[in-house]
């Protein structure tokens, strides 16, 4: 289902059944996808089982309001990762941040002439589909300049697609360490006491409302781990999410990830599918060059770099470095300051976009 589509109502039976259908389906992905040695069964094998479904034509469709509850689960185990010590580490975290506005307006600067010379959309459609903010936020901004909404959905679901399933395996095979272990920052469900249980909750849900009131985008995610983080940081709690919470959240993330390519037409897989992918991989090696510059300048562990500095999903990409357990407050951090600087961003652009096409059309 896309985005300009208006979706049945969570109360409809009609949505619950497929909803529920297709996690069965994710978590037959996941059993199959655990009896390999690759990465993120819980993860990318929910995704991988859901394209496969769309590929059989099996009607799938995610949930959206569980995907917004694992989203806040999401936000709260990394928040969980913040700890009084990071404060000693604010000087390497200052000269890795100050890397991400350069990085930013280099990749808009590849994909801006990319688009317009492979694909020949228009200047906006163009300029949105090469920003790698988050997948709503240039649909909700696409939306409002009148920018091919169906193409730019296409764009970043596979961008989306490309870079979560390509990242983690590098990692895998770049590295010694054993990527299917459980998660070290999470807990066992008996391990959460009532008042951490009461603490998180209380983040989650007060979290979410305050960044959803003042207008932050994937207030879902951010909301909740700037709550939560807050209290890790000045060591008044330390509360971890449980591990099965946070399988739960890879499970339905996977899915949803999936659930985007439904509709997608064989002359929209041969042309904007293509030009897409070859764009993710544009990025990646963009993203590459800035990785070996950050950790040249700072001596970060290249993974952690490579992970907040991939141009992939904001929760997708803070939920690989949760789980691979590569310095989820650091990555999430980056994140969250490319997204913010791409949507305030992306306004400028977009309004000196539109005014030179009204000059030129008047």
């Amino acid at each position: 289902m896309w985005p300009w589509q208006k979706p049945l109502g969570v109360k409809d039976p009609r949505r619950l059944a497929p909803a529920a259908a297709t996690l069965v389906i994710g978590l037959a992905g996941a059993a199959v996808y655990a009896q390999t040695p690759l990465p993120l069964p819980w993860f990318l094998g929910p995704m991988l089982a859901s394209l496969a479904a769309l590929a059989l034509r099996v009607p799938i469709q995610s949930s959206r309001s569980l995907t917004l509850v694992m989203r806040i689960v999401l936000g709260l185990a990394i928040g969980s990762a913040f700890s009084p010590e990071m404060a000693d580490r604010a000087g390497e975290m200052t000269v890795s941040l100050m890397f991400v506005f350069p990085y930013v307006l280099f990749l808009g600067l590849i994909g801006y002439p990319y688009f317009r010379a492979f694909s020949g959309y228009d200047r906006v459609t163009a300029f949105l589909a090469a920003v790698p903010g988050g997948f709503q936020t240039m649909i909700a901004i696409g939306e409002d300049t009148n920018a091919d909404l169906r193409k730019l959905s296409i764009i970043h679901s596979t961008r989306i697609l490309v870079i979560v399933f390509s990242v983690p395996l590098w990692i895998q095979f770049s590295s010694d360490a054993d990527l299917g272990q459980a998660i070290p920052a999470a807990a066992s469900l008996a391990a959460v006491s009532l008042k951490e249980a009461l603490i998180l909750l209380v983040c989650g849900a007060a979290g979410y409302w305050g960044a959803k009131r003042i207008g932050i985008s994937g207030a879902s995610i951010i909301g909740p781990m700037l709550a939560n983080g807050a209290l890790h940081m000045l060591g008044l709690a330390e509360a971890r999410v449980p591990v099965v919470f946070i399988n739960a959240a890879q499970l339905v993330i996977g899915v949803h990830i999936g659930c985007q390519f439904a509709g997608i037409t064989a002359r929209e897989l041969a042309s904007t599918v293509t030009i897409a992918s070859g764009y993710a991989l544009l990025l990646m090696a963009g993203a590459g060059v800035f990785t070996y510059l950050v950790v040249w300048a700072t001596g970060i562990n290249i993974f952690a770099v490579a992970l907040a500095y991939a141009p992939g999903g904001q929760p997708e990409m803070n939920l690989v470095a949760l789980v691979l357990n590569l310095d989820p407050a650091y990555v999430a951090l980056h994140h969250l300051l490319r997204v913010i600087i791409i949507v305030f961003g992306a306004q400028f652009v977009i309004s000196r976009l539109v005014r030179a096409k009204a000059r030129k059309s008047g």
